[in-house]
């Protein structure tokens, strides 16, 4: 069998690339191959020198993508890595392709100066072995006909689908909380480029962009603005999902057997920092739940640290081992356990190191 080692694919190698990605990651569950028009700015000749392949038997048969990109959590700003499209055929598994190809990504993003990764997946615990774990805390909020009327109302508020001119004044609102991806307006247009029952939505004021929602299916994945814009945008469009006149006491054979439920149930996104937004959700007593944000590699320690001017700790990578130096104590703790020092929620060290867990926070828009 002839092999390459990993490496960035070639421009003359990008169509394959994505047929490759979209029959693992689309065709081989029963979905059209579109993964690589929803990642547009990931699959990209652009970005190629950030994904890794491996050709076997003279064809691309195992790939993973990196999107490096700046994030902000107040002060600190990082470069992360953000990792998607790990996929192997399936008639080459198990030979530890997927393995090498994510060693090569770990060792581009050490070249790239990335102090994090974040990866979503189905199969963690293939993840825990390299080092990823899930941390960070973000909060959901839950909506149905029995809470939503309990949101403020406003029928003065004018709001409509967003339109190309209001991307420069959304990736202002975005950049003033100083929490998530650092975006430009070109790179949040192409961000929010359409996706499948994902929509955008704004609302005016005198004329002017003031608040945005970004929704996909029934759940509001992001939010931009002050709360007497966004809590009545929300509460217009859990009005407009859920028509009173549909019955809710029978349901025919086939919506059973799909789980159709006769009533909207929504949910909100939302940081686990709180804002306006949120407090006055708590404030309302509406239900929330916490759940990780994504599951987080770090990748340069000390790098970190500085990031979020900790000068008083030091850490470094040593093998599968992470040493972190705090006053008279020295902590050698595994890769996984030192994403939850950092990023809680579990706090693997007692007594526990006085400023952590830091303010973390990536929306779904910020993730791959």
């Amino acid at each position: 069998m002839n092999e390459d080692a990993p490496r960035a694919p070639r421009a003359d190698e990008f169509n394959e690339l994505v047929a490759q990605v979209n029959r693992v990651m689309r065709e081989e569950v029963g979905a059209a191959p579109t993964y690589g028009e929803e990642w547009p700015r990931i699959y990209c000749l652009e970005n190629l020198e950030n994904i890794r392949v491996i050709r076997a038997d003279g064809r691309i048969v195992s790939s993973a993508a990196i999107y490096p990109h700046e994030v902000r959590f107040g002060d600190a700003r990082l470069r992360v890595g953000g990792i998607t499209g790990v996929a192997t055929d399936s008639a080459y598994r198990r030979r530890g392709y997927g393995t090498r190809v994510m060693e090569a990504c770990i060792e581009r993003m050490g070249e790239l100066g990335c102090q994090l990764s974040l990866l979503g997946s189905g199969v963690p615990s293939w993840y825990r072995k390299l080092g990823w774990e899930y941390a960070g805390v973000e909060r959901r909020y839950q909506f149905s006909r029995g809470n939503r009327r309990l949101l403020p109302t406003d029928r003065d508020l004018v709001m409509r689908a967003v339109e190309d001119g209001d991307f420069e004044t959304l990736a202002a609102i975005h950049t003033a909380r100083s929490l998530g991806g650092v975006r430009s307006a070109d790179l949040l247009r192409s961000m929010w480029s359409p996706k499948p029952r994902a929509a955008v939505w704004v609302a005016l004021r005198d004329g002017e962009v003031g608040a945005y929602l970004r929704v996909r299916g029934t759940s509001v994945t992001e939010y931009g603005g002050p709360a007497k814009l966004v809590l009545p945008m929300l509460a217009r469009l859990l009005e407009s999902w859920d028509d009173p006149a549909v019955p809710t006491s029978t349901r025919s054979i086939e919506e059973r057997q799909v789980n159709t439920k006769p009533t909207v149930h929504a949910s909100l996104d939302a940081p686990w920092r709180p804002d306006d937004v949120t407090e006055a959700l708590d404030a309302m007593g509406i239900l929330r739940s916490a759940g990780y944000v994504r599951m987080i590699r770090i990748e340069d320690p000390q790098g970190l640290l500085r990031a979020y001017g900790r000068t008083d700790l030091n850490a470094r990578a040593d093998g599968d081992r992470i040493v972190v130096e705090t006053g008279d104590r020295t902590l050698r703790l595994s890769r996984t356990d030192a994403v939850k020092l950092f990023f809680g929620p579990e706090r693997p060290v007692q007594p526990d190191v006085a400023g952590l867990p830091f303010v973390f926070h990536v929306w779904l828009a910020d993730r791959v």
